[in-house]
């Protein structure tokens, strides 16, 4: 309960100059229960005896779902973004060619004048994303009406969890390392960030790839795609698992998306190509290879061919393929120049089944990232304290060393238990 109570009590911090630093504290401290927790449901136990558990395990996630799902969000606007961009989908208006401020969109500007972030970049949504927000436009634009949106889609994801814990033979009590996890409550419920919708349909897209229903898993990974385009890294991996059927749909699904926004033309990747080439935040590898290189394009190349090049190698290794979705969103996460928090709830709905460690723990420190924020509203400059990125990416590097020691030790305790005497 420490961890409902912690999360439901950012609902109630106001907006001040030191909000931002409070609801941080309150997610650290909600992390800290929810690693306990996640260690005692990934630990040796009696299966029986936690069945009996997971009642519990939805209420306790489900109460600050509710508490954050009437509020504003605080610690960032993009859910206006997509109410934005909903309202003119709805009505008809292509959202590529035209950025925010362009003065033929006045008429749709009531409620929005002092909203939207980066009103003069075109969209960046996809084409399912953007059916997504126009579907919930229709219903209410609001931020509560959009939280409504994610919070059926999860029960969605939260089924198909169940469902792969179930196949393969695992504890179902594992679906609170992503429904307790703090991040996924903070990004989702208080922010409202569209990466669920994403977790939702890659989750759902696995889930039937392995009851073999292949029709649907075409469709969903497509949804998946469309909605935030990283999934393809998971192409590499279905290739090899010869899910021919699956990527023929999805190709073709991805066609039927796309052709009501084509009249846009090349103004379809405006908004895309404009974040690819200059947003920079909270990265790992690209501000050290940035100190060391003349020009900043050529590292964004280098890192996006290192994370073309990670995709294949981990589909052509990995043994399933959600470990594969998870190994490349991982991958993703290290070679992006932008690291924004939200970036991480697909890679933490996987971890059910495959518990990172590194994740575990990264997820809660890159709460500090926030800290950009409050540094922001009291000074103007968007800075991030120079020690954040050590905590964040220390904290990652030392829970993946400390698991690889782990498992080593527990290899050489096998191997000599095994030896002859």
């Amino acid at each position: 309960m420490a961890v409902a109570a912690a999360l439901a009590a950012t609902a109630w911090v106001g907006g001040g100059g030191g909000a931002t630093r409070v609801r941080i504290a309150l997610w650290l401290i909600a992390h800290a229960f929810y690693l306990a927790a996640a260690w005692v449901a990934i630990r040796p136990g009696a299966p029986s005896a936690r069945r009996r558990i997971l009642p519990l395990i939805l209420i306790v996630g489900l109460i600050p779902r509710l508490a954050l799902l009437p509020t504003d969000p605080t610690l960032s606007d993009d859910l206006y973004r997509y109410l934005w961009d909903g309202r003119l989908t709805a009505a008809g208006v292509n959202p590529y060619p035209k950025a925010p401020t362009d003065p033929s969109l006045d008429r749709f500007r009531a409620g929005f004048e002092t909203r939207l972030n980066h009103a003069d970049v075109p969209t960046i949504y996809p084409p399912a994303a953007q059916l997504l927000f126009a579907a919930t436009v229709r219903v209410e634009a609001t931020p509560r009406a959009w939280k409504t949106t994610l919070l059926v889609l999860e029960a969605a994801l939260l089924l198909c969890l169940a469902f792969l814990l179930r196949a393969r033979g695992l504890r179902p009590d594992r679906l609170l390392l992503y429904y307790w996890n703090p991040l996924v409550v903070v990004e989702s419920f208080g922010s409202g960030h569209v990466d669920l919708a994403v977790a939702a349909f890659l989750i759902l897209a696995l889930a039937l790839h392995e009851r073999r229903r292949d029709a649907g898993a075409g469709v969903a990974f497509a949804l998946a795609i469309l909605t935030k385009y990283l999934p393809v890294l998971l192409v590499p991996a279905l290739l090899r698992a010869r899910a021919w059927r699956t990527l023929a749909i999805s190709a073709a699904v991805g066609l039927l998306l796309f052709l009501p926004f084509l009249g846009a033309g090349s103004a379809l990747w405006g908004g895309l190509t404009a974040y690819a080439r200059h947003w920079e935040f909270n990265g790992s590898l690209y501000p050290l290879l940035r100190a060391m290189a003349p020009h900043g394009d050529g590292v964004r190349v280098a890192l996006a061919g290192l994370l073309a090049a990670a995709a294949i190698a981990i589909g052509a290794r990995a043994r399933t393929l959600t470990g594969a979705a998870l190994g490349t969103w991982v991958a993703f996460l290290i070679a992006s120049p932008t690291l924004y928090p939200w970036y991480l709830v697909p890679a933490v709905a996987l971890l059910p089944l495959h518990p990172d460690r590194g994740i575990l723990v990264f997820s809660g420190t890159v709460a500090l990232s926030y800290l950009a924020l409050a540094a922001f509203r009291e000074t103007g400059a968007w800075l991030l304290p120079s020690w954040v990125p050590w905590v964040e990416y220390g904290s990652l590097a030392a829970a993946w060393i400390a698991a690889g020691a782990a498992a080593y030790a527990r290899r050489e305790a096998w191997t000599r238990d095994r030896a002859p005497t």
